[in-house]
Formats: structure tokens, C-alpha cells, sequence
């Protein structure tokens, strides 16, 4: 039975050191643990996103409410603009202001922002399309609707989902500054 080593593990011999077994763990890639979204940031943008959308979706509805009752008209057609609102919303918000801004309004007041894993760019509209689409498509499966937000809490990169699918990443827009080390006091030499 003569077994050769693997080709990357030289033979040990006198005065050579032993070559590991496994090649050593790469090196962390990927922005700083500091830069990364945090999860209850996250949870409030998108608490902060679904106030503003109902928000939106409640005056037109009133409005159109209002126009039926007391504009005589005897159809329902002013409803019809809640329906082209609601679409324009799902299609419209969440993508296009990730693609313009770098996040939904709700993830902009909490100092999140949306980008690209790879280089850390915006995101292109087709991209923030692809990532609302599967977030909408994961809260329509039961299992994945649980495991798309559950995943960010134990993912190294803190990625949703929704994040993996089309290879974005939440971060954090504003750094808090480093706390500054209290400096030792000066004191002034007797007599001056």
C-alpha cells in the first residue's frame, strides 16, 4: 500500500515544515460588521414604508370616496384610480426609489441604504425590480415569508432573501463617529 500525498501537501522530511492538512480560512471579504444594516433598522423602514403606502393609498381612496358622493356621478370609476395607485406603488415606489435614492423613504429616515454586493454601487431599476418582486413573491409562500426576514439574522452579511437573489445589501448611510478617548487633563506647572 503506497499512498502518495495530495499534490499540495509536500512530504515532510528532516528540516521542512509540515504542510497543513486543509488550506488555511480565507480572510474576511466584504464591508466592515459596522457598515452592515441593522436588523431592527430594518423592521422600522419597512414599518415606516407600509404607514406611508396606506397612508397614500387612504387619501386616494378618500378622495375618490368624496368625488363619488358628492359629485353625483353614478359609477364607481373614481375607484379605479385606487387600483392604478395601489399598481403604480408596487411597481413604482419600493424599486424606483431604491434605483434613484439608494432606498425607500422609510430605509432613508432610518440611514439605510441599498446596494450592490459586488462593488458596492446603486442598484440599476431591473435589479431593485428583481429584489421587491421576490420579496412581494417570498410574503406569498408561507415558509419562505418567515425565512426571507429570519435570514438576515443569522446570514454574515446580514442579506435577506430577497437581498441573495439579486445580490444586494443593506448598509448603513450614516456612520456614528467613533467615540473620542478622554484626554488626560493638562495641568500647568506650579508658579505659572
Amino acid at each position: 500500500m503506497n499512498a502518495t500525498p495530495p499534490e499540495h501537501i509536500p512530504p515532510a522530511g528532516p528540516g521542512l515544515p509540515v504542510a497543513p492538512a486543509y488550506p488555511a480560512p480565507l480572510a474576511h471579504r466584504g464591508p466592515a460588521p459596522g457598515v452592515l444594516g441593522n436588523q431592527g433598522l430594518r423592521l422600522l423602514a419597512l414599518l415606516l414604508d407600509i404607514v406611508f403606502a396606506f397612508g397614500v393609498l387612504f387619501l386616494v381612496t378618500a378622495g375618490a370616496d368624496l368625488v363619488v358622493t358628492f359629485g353625483g356621478t353614478r359609477d364607481n370609476a373614481p375607484f379605479h384610480l385606487t387600483v392604478l395607485v395601489t399598481v403604480a406603488l408596487l411597481f413604482l415606489y419600493s424599486p424606483l426609489m431604491t434605483a434613484r435614492c439608494g432606498g425607500t423613504p422609510g430605509k432613508l429616515l432610518c440611514g439605510l441604504s441599498v446596494v450592490r454586493l459586488a462593488d458596492g454601487g446603486p442598484l440599476s431599476y431591473g435589479a431593485a425590480l428583481g429584489r421587491h418582486l421576490a420579496h412581494l413573491g417570498m410574503w406569498l409562500v408561507p415558509v419562505l415569508s418567515l425565512l426571507d426576514p429570519l435570514n438576515c439574522l443569522w446570514d454574515g452579511l446580514r442579506q435577506c432573501l430577497h437581498d441573495k437573489v439579486v445580490g444586494s445589501l443593506v448598509i448603513r448611510r450614516r456612520m456614528r463617529p467613533a467615540p473620542v478617548a478622554a484626554a488626560a487633563p493638562v495641568t500647568r506647572p506650579a508658579g505659572s
